[in-house]
């Protein structure tokens, strides 16, 4: 059987798909961490450090420990409204 050199296997196209989703993550992460305006000084290079050199799981702890929402208290805030 001849193979063409042209065709990736299956294998190129999986981990070509893996490496795309893994970039695309990590600048999204980055992204993010740029945007919030709670994080700065040390504090933002360390978590942009974390997710440009711990690829996989620098991004998922920043999504999963990210600063969320107002620091006000749900409680108050409608009873403000």
């Amino acid at each position: 059987m001849v193979v063409n050199p042209l065709i990736p296997s299956i294998y190129d196209v999986v981990f070509g798909c893996i490496w795309v989703a893994v970039v695309a993550l990590t600048v999204v992460a980055f992204v993010s961490a740029l945007r919030e305006r709670r994080v700065t000084g040390i504090h933002f290079v360390l978590w942009a450090l974390l997710i440009w050199f711990v690829p996989v799981l620098g991004p998922i702890a920043w999504f999963l420990r990210r600063p969320r929402g107002a620091d006000v208290p749900a409680a108050s805030r409608a009873a403000s409204d």
